[in-house]
């Protein structure tokens, strides 16, 4: 056999490995993606303990996700990884935040450059979500701080100005951040003046309620 034919052969045959392994990769990427989700809806829920045990699950699944960078190149450096990577780091990040600790660095995460700042870009709307259950629950100093993270991380982000090509979808997830910002910041303020009237008819009701025993 010619060397030509021979090296068509070859190429089958890692392609063969690449392709199995990459259905292998997919699953675990679902996976990851599913237990993210479920964490930012028990976080949302009120269940910060019953997410603490996802997040053990999602680092279990990134570790064999991070097996991919060295031995596969072309399959962890995919759309379908750092979507992935992109759900994993809003998720740790609004868990710890919501816990009242800091968002985790990028050298502590240890994802690609773009899934961070993705991440960090979607868990701009997570914290409007949050926000808003701190107004129902009347915790509105709370809601204002989570305005000013959402905005820290809005100025932050947006500082840079690189090509789409490096951090793909990054400048649209701030374009959508920025509306999130204003929406956000009329809610509050609108809570804050409808509470304060409230205040004022009620002190105006127990006045003219003295008024009267007076009388």
């Amino acid at each position: 056999m010619s060397d030509w034919k021979m090296s068509i052969e070859h190429v089958a045959s890692k392609l063969e490995e690449l392709d199995e392994e990459r259905e292998k990769l997919l699953r675990v990427t679902r996976e990851l993606t599913r237990l993210a989700r479920e964490v930012v809806f028990k976080i949302h829920s009120g269940k910060l303990g019953e997410a603490e045990p996802l997040i053990s699950s999602m680092n279990e699944k990134k570790s064999v996700i991070d097996g991919y960078r060295e031995k596969y190149p072309m399959l962890y450096y995919s759309g379908s990884v750092n979507n992935a990577l992109t759900e994993y780091v809003e998720a740790v990040a609004l868990y710890r935040i919501v816990a009242g600790k800091s968002i985790p660095a990028f050298t502590e995460l240890e994802v690609t450059p773009s899934s961070y700042l993705a991440g960090l870009g979607d868990v701009v709307g997570e914290l409007r979500r949050h926000a808003l259950n701190l107004v129902r629950e009347e915790r509105l100093e709370e809601a204002w701080s989570m305005l000013r993270l959402m905005e820290e991380i809005y100025v932050e982000i947006s500082k840079l100005s690189f090509p789409e090509a490096l951090i793909p979808g990054v400048r649209h997830k701030m374009d959508v951040a920025r509306v999130l910002l204003e929406n956000t910041r009329k809610d509050l303020v609108f809570y804050e003046k409808s509470s304060k009237l409230v205040e004022k008819l009620e002190a105006a009701i127990r006045a003219c309620g003295k008024v009267e025993v007076q009388g």
